[in-house]
Order: structure tokens, then C-alpha cells, then sequence
């Protein structure tokens, strides 16, 4: 009894810690759009600013002190790795961004579920119960059918922004897999400061090697840095990243796919994108499929482990 109950409260974490995740980062898309910076610059400030916040709450905490030195030397290739990838995943979708529609381009990067699903079984060897199947699958295809209503809307023209997003999608897959894989056994902070730091090392690369001036001084630009560095980044992904330590990484990954109903609500308001009748049924199909994971997790609340539970991997 004393166990269920245990299971339950749990379960009611990931469920409170995820909606917060997806509000957070459905403000995501319309900062970026508000900066009139290069995407690569935007990605640059937006790790590198969320690695320092997140490095500052580690400090503050002693998260540094809980660290298993063996598992960090054993892990920090892989940390390296998924830093590498998160950079590509933003530099991929920032840059669509600006090429197509907060609707199209979202939904495009939060078809990364069923990837994500199909990498969970054979790199990490989690096996998908039905229901979540089932649910990962309505969901992409309502992104799928939101996505083709906006397409329809803009013309050929965005082709190279939903190429990129959907490579974005990739990308977001392996990095929803490398923190399922890499994030358990070191403290949260201590994960997404070395990831963030890594991701915006490489993005400075890409800049150099390109010719990108990462420097800004511009005050509205600094404020739209931060507030990506706060808002997206600290109380979205490494709020996922925390979440991904207690349930397998496709029912991060689909629960993420209410980002595009807030970004596409947020675009209405802040920048007159107004979704068509189409994008609205979309929207119904993407929180069946939502609905359809979050159930399974709540029916199986015994499979979630809790951070203090020795047998969390």
C-alpha cells in the first residue's frame, strides 16, 4: 500500500514536472523569433547562459560534491557527445525558424517521439507497452496533419525550413536518448552544465568557422538571451532532463508535443500567426495522443522509480 502510494506521488512529480517543462519551452520559438540576431549566435547565448545559471544552482546546492568521479570519467566522452548533439538540434530548429512558421516548424521538430521510441528499443533495450505506442503514434500524426495544414498555407517556399526541422527531430531523438542513457547516477546540474557548455562550444565553433560575430551588446538582444537561457533552457529541458532520470525517454519525448498548441497559441497572440481551422483539429489529435501516454504512465506508476531508489539506473 505504502508502495503505491509512493508510486503515485511520483507520478503526480512527473506529470506537474512535465507540464512545466512544455509551458517553458513553448515560449521557446517566440523569443527566437523576437531577436533579430544570426540562429547560430542565438544558440551560442542560449546554452552558454544556461550552462552558467545551471552550474550557479549546482554551486549554491553542493551538487558537486555528490559526484561519482568514476561515473564522471567514464561518462564524460558521451557528456561531450550529447553537447555536440543538443547544439545541432538548435542550430537545425532555430535556423527553420526563420525560414517557415512557428506551426509548421514545431510540430516538424516534435515529430522526434516515434524516433525516439524506435532508438529507445534498440540502443537502450526499453520496450514500448502498446498504450504508449499508441500514443506516441496519434501524436506524430497530428503533428504530421498540423504540419500539412500550415504547409499548405505557406507554399514551397519553406521547404528548406521544414528539411531543417525535421533533421531537428533527429537530432532531439538522440538527445532525449543520450540523457536517458547518461543522465542517471550524476546530479542534474552537474549533467546539463557540462551538456550546455559542450553544446555551446560547438556552436561557437560553427560561428568562427563561418564568420559569425558572437558578440552582442544590444540590450533587448541580452534580454531575450536571458530570458531563453531561463525560461526554455533551465525550467524546460533540464526539467526534462530531471524527468528523463524517472521515466523512459518516449514519454518525455510525446508529453514535449504540447509545445506546438503553446507556441502556435503564443504566435497568435505575439506575432498575429492566426492557425487555420485545420491546425486547430491537429491540435486535438496531438493531446488524444499525449492523453493516450500520460494514462499508461499513471496505469503503470510502479515502473517509475525515484531518484532515491538504489535500482535507478
Amino acid at each position: 500500500m505504502a508502495g503505491r502510494s509512493a508510486g503515485g506521488s511520483t507520478t503526480t512529480r512527473v506529470v506537474l514536472l512535465l507540464f512545466l517543462s512544455v509551458s517553458m519551452v513553448s515560449s521557446a520559438s517566440i523569443l527566437i523569433r523576437f531577436s533579430t540576431s544570426p540562429p547560430l549566435v542565438i544558440v551560442f547565448w542560449r546554452t552558454f547562459l544556461g550552462a552558467v545559471f545551471m552550474a550557479a544552482i549546482g554551486l549554491t546546492h553542493g551538487d558537486h560534491r555528490s559526484i561519482s568521479k568514476e561515473r564522471l570519467r567514464t561518462d564524460w566522452m558521451w557528456l561531450l557527445i550529447i553537447g555536440v548533439i543538443l547544439s545541432l538540434h538548435f542550430s537545425t530548429w532555430f535556423t527553420s525558424l526563420f525560414l517557415t512558421t512557428v506551426a509548421a516548424s514545431v510540430v516538424l521538430v516534435n515529430m522526434s517521439p516515434l524516433l525516439t521510441g524506435i532508438l529507445s528499443t534498440v540502443v537502450i533495450g526499453e520496450s514500448l507497452r502498446r498504450r504508449s505506442w499508441a500514443g506516441v503514434v496519434i501524436a506524430v500524426l497530428g503533428a504530421a496533419f498540423l504540419a500539412w495544414s500550415d504547409l499548405a498555407a505557406s507554399g514551397p517556399g519553406a521547404l528548406t525550413g521544414d528539411v531543417l526541422a525535421l533533421l531537428s527531430a533527429l537530432f532531439l531523438a538522440l538527445y532525449f536518448i543520450g540523457g536517458r542513457r547518461h543522465a542517471g547516477g550524476l546530479p542534474i546540474t552537474v549533467y546539463t552544465s557540462v551538456v550546455y557548455l559542450a553544446a555551446a562550444a560547438t556552436t561557437f565553433c560553427f560561428c568562427v568557422a563561418l564568420g559569425i560575430n558572437v558578440i552582442v551588446l544590444d540590450a533587448r538582444e541580452i534580454i531575450i538571451f536571458l530570458a531563453l537561457a531561463l525560461f526554455p533552457t533551465v525550467l524546460g529541458h533540464s526539467v526534462n532532463n530531471y524527468v528523463l532520470t524517472l521515466v523512459p525517454a518516449y514519454v518525455v519525448s510525446a508529453a514535449v508535443l504540447g509545445e506546438p498548441v503553446g507556441a502556435t497559441l503564443l504566435a497568435v497572440v505575439f506575432l498575429s500567426e492566426i492557425p487555420s481551422p485545420l491546425t486547430l483539429v491537429g491540435f486535438v489529435i496531438i493531446m488524444l495522443g499525449i492523453g493516450l501516454v500520460m494514462l499508461d504512465l499513471a496505469r503503470h506508476e510502479g515502473d517509475v522509480l525515484s531518484l532515491d531508489d538504489p535500482n535507478r539506473p
